[in-house]
């Protein structure tokens, strides 16, 4: 996708979500309570890599619209500058029926294209929720081929599939149930014919929270992530990958701890490759506009040469510091140190970033 081709799709993408939020706050007695539009736009820039990088953007459209008491249509379209080539993308990152009902027991039923229902970090894919610059190696860099004409994916990616979930809560815990109609390892794109086929996910996820700002949870994933179509070796049939995952949160005063870890498997033509890892991320606020951020992500894949049927270890570590500022409560700027070695670097690569990012909330 180009970049003309890419704006005109975000403005598309803007010009109906004005006509949609429009006409619902003209058919509405208390407009502020019926629909809610917010907009996100960041861009960043890099210097020092020996790695070639490119400067990102992101346009990020969010709205919602009350249908009924308790029952809202969401939309998030997309359009992003990808950092490896340069290239332009847009998506369709969330299109849902979200069904609330509150209590002691409450309880949320969604359906249509919804976030993934497995991870922490996909909470932060939006540029104003990530508290560094860079976006998260978890969602976005590819794990090694573990072997020849399979598909790429990652350890978790940023995927928003087409599936349904139902989420019940208490005081204290929480407990979900989703069917996807892809793996949480592998992304779909929304437009274009590049899409992987069709295949049922099944994911669980519950959590506790033992007392406010404290949250602890599990998720487990299992089902199909590449087609025999796909693969060079159709033998096995479709391939299918497993998912178990543990995630932490602490936010205490004017600080907040989170990570999460992952254990991964993929099926083979022979055998099973692993891949494990997560991240680890604390933020700190030093006075009332200025924060700073340290993350650390580490990531290890181990699979058997299916050529000479040797062990195979590949490690990947990150780690970025940043700084940042909060010029207006809608501007903030930040800059960070981020080094990094392992998959596609074979050494440490070193680079500074700067980014500027515009969160506004329309109505």
């Amino acid at each position: 996708m180009g970049p003309s081709r890419a704006i005109r799709l975000a403005s598309a993408c803007a010009a109906a979500a004005a006509c949609l939020f429009g006409a619902a706050a003209r058919d509405a007695d208390a407009q502020t309570s019926r629909f809610a539009l917010d907009t996100v736009v960041a861009v960043d820039g890099d210097a020092g890599s020996q790695v070639v990088r490119k400067a990102t953007a992101w346009f990020d459209l969010f709205g919602a619209v009350r249908i009924t008491d308790g029952l809202d249509l969401r939309v998030r379209p997309v359009v992003f500058r990808r950092s490896f080539d340069g290239g332009w993308r847009g998506q369709i990152y969330e299109l849902a029926l979200r069904y609330e009902r509150p209590g002691d027991v409450g309880y949320r039923i969604e359906a249509g294209q919804i976030p993934s229902p497995i991870g922490l970090s996909i909470l932060e894919n939006r540029p104003n929720l990530n508290p560094v610059v860079s976006q998260h190696s978890t969602l976005y860099l590819p794990l090694p081929r573990f072997e020849a004409g399979t598909p790429t994916n990652f350890l978790l990616a940023a995927s928003y599939p087409l599936g349904a979930q139902v989420t019940v809560t208490g005081k204290t815990w929480d407990a979900r149930a989703a069917v996807t109609d892809g793996s949480p390892v592998r992304g779909r794109p929304f437009f274009g014919d590049n899409k992987p086929p069709r295949m049922a996910n099944l994911i669980f996820g519950a959590g506790v929270t033992p007392h406010i700002g404290v949250r602890i949870g599990a998720s487990v994933a299992h089902g199909g992530y590449a087609g025999s179509g796909e693969v060079r070796d159709p033998a096995r049939g479709d391939r299918n990958a497993s998912v178990a995952q543990v995630e932490g949160e602490w936010s205490f005063g004017h600080t907040r701890m989170a990570g999460e870890y992952l254990w991964t498997g993929r099926e083979m033509a022979v055998g099973e490759a692993r891949a494990h890892g997560g991240w680890a991320e604390i933020t700190q606020a030093i006075r009332p506009r200025w924060f700073v951020v340290a993350r650390y992500d580490d990531q290890r894949t181990r699979s058997t040469s299916l050529v000479d049927n040797t062990p195979r270890l590949e490690i990947y570590r990150r780690f970025e510091t940043a700084v940042g500022y909060r010029l207006t409560p809608e501007l903030t700027l930040r800059g960070s140190y981020l080094t990094r070695k392992g998959y596609v670097v074979g050494f440490w690569d070193d680079q500074v970033l700067g980014s500027i990012v515009f969160a506004r909330k329309i109505q």
